[in-house]
């Protein structure tokens, strides 16, 4: 493969995995408005929660994490790991829609458990490809260890 071959090969992986992942981030991020926040802070909080600044880096660390999956399976023509990969980006802005967009901490509990399914599925498409089951393990472990239980209480606490 010549290397301006190769090169386009890169370019074409680096925007199949940066144009959905950015637009996720800006589409998913118009669903948490003035008044979702407003709404959000409104709730009894669990004391596990973290301060927001806490809410934004694992944000910005999940799409990272997400892109980088996205990249490889791209360039590796791993199809079934990029279209779980596509499937966990919108399942996770749907989570935004069912909490913020609804204002339902029930929603938000029921959503996150059934991110789990095509998170877990992704988990198992990638294990082969060691950058990015790195890379996607923590976000996994953030999800089973954090994020259900804090929806469960947040949804506990504002039935």
């Amino acid at each position: 493969m010549t290397l301006s071959a190769r090169w386009a090969g890169d370019r074409t992986s680096l925007i199949k995995s940066v144009s959905p992942t950015v637009a996720a981030a800006v589409l998913g991020n118009v669903f948490i408005g003035s008044d979702a926040m407003k709404w959000f802070q409104q709730l009894r909080r669990p004391a596990m929660q973290l301060p927001l600044p806490g809410f934004m880096a694992v944000g910005g660390l999940y799409y990272t994490s997400i892109a980088t999956v996205l990249y490889r399976s791209a360039a590796t023509y791993n199809q079934r790991a990029y279209r779980l990969a596509l499937v966990v980006l919108v399942g996770n802005e749907l989570w935004n829609v069912a909490l913020f967009g609804r204002r339902s901490p029930r929603a938000g509990f029921l959503g996150v458990l059934g991110f789990t399914v095509p998170l877990s599925l992704l988990q198992i498409a990638v294990r082969d490809d060691k950058t990015s089951l790195v890379a996607l393990s923590p976000y996994t472990a953030w999800v089973i260890g954090y994020d259900i239980p804090w929806t469960y209480q947040l949804w506990r606490h504002n039935p």
